[in-house]
């Protein structure tokens, strides 16, 4: 089954519609905007128009920012604990970018298998926790 292409202007829209949705997410949750931002591109552009591979790394770079804009505003009202900050954020950092470099190495097919197991595994964690 083929795609109907959006025009320009509803393509704008469906991808601010999915920008806002990601970032509400984020910034209520820590987690979750990417997941909706990564849906938001491949329907939108599909995967002829941007590959898999971009679509993730577009969807990084979209949430350091947000991150950061909703870190300063916990930050703010006092809901940051540092004190462990380093022990996490260390090696998530390093994973990031370990897993930067396996982008352009690991095939599309897995980065899509491995993105479906850790939405399901999120999920049915979430749901059961």
């Amino acid at each position: 089954m083929q795609k109907e292409k959006v025009n320009v202007g509803g393509r704008v829209l469906l991808l601010a519609i999915g920008g806002l949705f990601g970032g509400v997410a984020n910034g209520l949750l820590g987690a979750g905007g990417g997941i909706i931002m990564t849906f938001v591109l491949e329907s939108v552009m599909g995967e002829d128009e941007m590959p898999r591979r971009d679509i993730f790394a577009n969807v990084i770079a979209a949430t350091l920012p947000i991150s950061m804009f909703s870190t300063i505003i916990y930050g703010l009202r006092g809901d940051l604990q540092t004190e462990r900050f380093g022990e996490y954020v260390i090696p998530a950092i390093i994973g990031g970018l370990v897993g930067a470099y396996l982008l352009s190495r690991i095939s599309t097919v897995w980065l899509k298998r491995i993105f479906a197991i850790l939405v399901i595994w999120s999920g049915i964690y979430m749901i059961l926790k």
